[in-house]
């Protein structure tokens, strides 16, 4: 068997040939000088000259040189020798199959290392079989067994399928609440089978009893979804970790853990046994999942007791060592091209071309992921810089990247398990909290206690006839809720993906398989190929469509870069930032924003929900938009926020309007006064025209020391305009349109006219209508109110008393004197 043996990269490049050591058809050892070669070194002193060095290679391997590629003189660079090899050897055995650090061909010693360098054991480091201490195999044994497993499944007409377990076909708790209602159930079916047993042999009144005591025995309303389930017990080594971490916590049951182990009830999905079923003659199935070695080949011995579907093709945590990735290359390092993958996280697998993402199943309400609690709840829609990969079989420069990271320094190997053994806690603790805290009992209880309330609500608002004491019988015999449903339908459309994901693949084969030879030798990709399938299924979801995000992308973000976006774009739909006429969806996670009110405007775009973007998505089928469309508001609804102009920068009316100063109208309304205390009224005015009074006396009298010039009647008229202002608790307007003319005031409107647009007017009158004592005290009827069509009426209909003795007499409006002081004190002011 003949090997291409390169150069070493740590060679100081480039080199020259100066000799060839081994001639051809020589046998060669570990340590035999193959080579010798010069190149130029350059001293770290600055300044000083390239010195000639030479050097000299040995070879590493054992066997026969067949042929030489380089000749003396040939000067090699560093590219070269990563391209062209320089010698083959014909070796007894390649040593391609290792096992326990043996070869698996020839049984020699895999483990020695010497001064070249070189191991054997890296020679064979892909690990492909199920098993963590499985054989290792070289990249061309990997080659070849993908090769011959190709051509097999293509005879068979068959794709291979890696499927996971947790929340993709099963789903699974150790909450001992399920066993308790699994054996309720149990118990309440071996009570109704002695019944019909019974209900043959006994009397008519016997079997009237039994009736009676049927309808008593209610059955756990949980146990119509809970008959399929599966349980079994793993003992404490399952946990992965020690499980006495905390003394302080679980006292009772987690003692029990620790020595008696774990209790798992696993519910297969509805229809779980068709789908494996069917898909067994299209698909060889592998199971892949982040539980345990142990916990994996219990739930397949549950829900393929007979080794018909997996055929112990199982790969858990502890063969894959790593718990936060999946790697397809674990167990097809070489070509991907006829791999499917169906699992409910789609971040573990950095959305890979091969994945096909279940929505999760979540019989056990609450639960989540048994076995993977360390990993973050929500995952993202897309990774970070994705790419596709390529199913190309890699180089063998990329071969370590195929094995599990190697840990160069012992720090770093440290952390790594330290970051190991923090997760496996993680997962172990929460394992505990289902036992002790038991969720589902609390989550029926919350159930039943909203049902018993609604069921008390119904009965306050219903009439009955029934006493009071039976309505309570009533409700706390009420029926009790299921929290747990057996509804879910989801393996019928992932099915139906797999077999259009078959049906291409084939159809591409079937159509193609005449130009296989030219296309291998011309190295052209070939067209029956997964990795094109599935993409080109998932861009038909969203084909056609161009999206424009309201409210869902940060505004500090660039859009580019959200998970959203990418995902948008990995299932055919184009995105925008602005408004255009390319948009045809307006995808938003609430009403009324900007964006939602400019395409409604715009018209021709279908203004929908978050939720249809993402059920897009989770169905990989384009959602019917009715039901998704946003509510369009209508005119007569109130609005949250005002309709502002966007010129406008306040919300109050523009000052410059004809409108602006017209005052509201006013709904008239019947003249209400028996509900009024006209005494307290009347006390109330008394007592503040009395306090003002006393305090305009005061300013008259200083008033006249002050100026010698005004006159009593003139103080007069000044306290009572402020008199008449201070009870005046009515704001006025700083704008009021004149007061239209009553009926009554017609025959003298000019005059009116002028009175009442003249300040000095309106002065004058006040100061002629006093008489010494305030009308406001003055007694008065409703029907005279009424019966008043104006304000000058009702002065005139009431009954002035006699002004008592000391009173100032009433000031003439025609006293010239007079206007001619007040005018100049206007003046004055002015």
């Amino acid at each position: 068997m003949s090997t291409e043996v390169h150069l070493p990269q740590n060679f100081p490049y480039p080199i020259k040939i100066t000799s060839l050591d081994v001639k051809p058809s020589s046998p060669v050892q570990r340590g035999t000088r193959l080579l010798s070669y010069s190149f130029q070194y350059q001293p770290p002193i600055p300044g000083s000259r390239p010195e000639l060095r030479f050097g000299t290679w040995d070879c590493s391997l054992e066997g026969t040189v067949d042929a030489w590629k380089v000749r003396v003189g040939d000067e090699i660079t560093l590219q070269r020798a990563k391209a062209k090899p320089v010698v083959i050897i014909s070796e007894p055995c390649k040593h391609g199959v290792q096992v326990g650090g043996l070869c698996g061909l020839c049984g020699k010693d895999m483990t020695t290392y010497d001064y070249t360098g070189f191991s054997d054991a890296s020679r064979a480091s892909i690990q492909m079989t199920h098993s963590a201490f499985g054989p290792t195999v070289s990249l061309e044994e990997a080659q070849r067994i993908e090769r011959e497993t190709a051509e097999r499944l293509l005879k068979a007409r068959k794709l291979s399928l890696i499927v996971d377990l947790d929340q993709t076909i099963v789903h699974a708790t150790v909450d001992p609440t399920v066993g308790e209602w699994i054996a309720e159930g149990e118990a309440w079916e071996a009570r109704q089978d002695k019944k019909a047993e019974a209900a043959t042999s006994s009397t008519n009144s016997d079997s009237e009893s039994d009736d009676t005591d049927e309808d008593e025995d209610e059955c756990n309303p949980n146990w119509r979804a809970l008959k399929d389930v599966r349980k079994f017990q793993l003992g404490p080594e399952a946990f992965g970790v020690p499980l006495h971490r905390n003394p302080l916590r679980f006292k009772g049951k987690q003692r029990h853990i620790e020595n008696q182990g774990c209790m798992y009830y696993i519910k297969p999905r509805p229809g779980s046994q068709d789908f494996l079923r069917q898909l067994s003659r299209n698909y060889e199935m592998h199971v892949y999942t982040m539980g345990t070695r142990a916990y994996a080949e219990e739930v397949c011995a549950a829900i393929d007791p007979d080794g018909a579907i997996f055929g112990g093709r199982i790969l858990s945590r502890d063969e894959s060592e790593s718990l936060t990735q999946k790697s397809l290359q674990r167990l097809f390092p070489c070509d991907t091209s006829m791999v499917v993958i169906i699992d409910d996280r789609a971040d573990v697998w950095e959305w890979s071309p091969n994945l096909i993402k279940v929505i999760p199943y979540d019989f056990f309400v609450g639960i989540g992921d048994i076995n993977s609690a360390f990993l973050p709840k929500i995952e993202p829609l897309a990774p970070p810089g994705y790419k596709n990969p390529q199913s190309k079989a890699p180089p063998s420069s990329d071969l370590p990247a195929l094995s599990p990271p190697s840990y160069t320094q012992p720090e770093e190997r440290e952390r790594a398990e330290q970051e190991s053994k923090a997760m496996l806690t993680q997962n172990s603790l929460a394992l505990e909290a289902q036992v002790e805290e038991r969720p589902l009992a609390k989550k029926q209880e919350e159930l039943q206690t909203v049902s018993n309330e609604s069921g008390r609500t119904t009965d306050l608002n219903a009439p009955s006839d029934a006493p009071s004491s039976e309505k309570v019988q009533e409700r706390d015999a009420s029926p009790r809720k299921a929290l747990l449903k057996n509804d879910d339908t989801e393996l019928n459309r992932v099915g139906n993906l797999l077999g259009e994901v078959h049906r291409e693949f084939y159809a591409s084969y079937d159509s193609d398989r005449t130009e296989e030879r030219e296309r291998h030798h011309t190295g052209i990709s070939k067209p029956y190929d997964v990795t094109q399938i599935i993409p080109q299924m998932r861009r038909r979801t969203l084909q056609g469509v161009h999206i424009l995000f309201s409210s869902v992308i940060p505004l500090d973000t660039r859009p580019e870069t959200t998970e959203i976006w990418k995902v948008a774009h990995l299932f055919g739909g184009q995105c925008y930032t602005e408004l255009s006429g390319h948009i045809t969806h307006l995808v938003a996670a609430k009403n009324g924003t900007a964006k939602v009110d400019a395409a409604r405007k715009r018209g021709g775009i279908k203004i929908v929900w978050l939720s249809w973007f993402t059920n897009s998505v989770a169905f990989w089928q384009r959602q019917e938009e009715t039901p998704y469309l946003l509510d369009d508001p209508t005119p007569s609804a109130a609005s949250l926020s005002p309709n502002l102009d966007p010129h406008q920068i306040s919300s109050d009316p523009e000052p410059d309007a004809d409108d602006w100063d017209v005052e509201p109208a006013v709904e008239k309304s019947a003249l209400e006064l028996t509900d009024i205390d006209w005494n307290d009224i009347n006390d109330e005015v008394e007592a503040a025209m009395n306090e003002s009074d006393d305090e305009d006396d005061t300013r008259s009298r200083r008033g006249s020391v002050r100026s010698g010039i005004a006159t009593d009647d003139e103080d007069a008229i000044m306290d009572e305009s402020r008199s008449q202002d201070s009870v005046n608790v009515t704001p006025r307007p700083n704008r009021k349109r004149p007061r239209s003319v009553t009926s009554s005031e017609r025959s003298n409107a000019s005059e009116q006219q002028d009175i009442m647009r003249s300040p000095l007017a309106k002065r004058k009158k006040l100061a002629a209508g006093r008489t010494g004592m305030s009308k406001l005290k003055e007694a008065f009827t409703a029907e005279e109110i009424a019966g008043a069509s104006h304000l000058g009426s009702r002065s005139s209909s009431l009954q002035q008393p006699t002004p008592p003795s000391g009173t100032p007499s009433p000031i003439n409006e025609d006293d010239e004197e007079e206007d001619d002081f007040l005018a100049r004190e206007l003046e004055e002011w002015g």
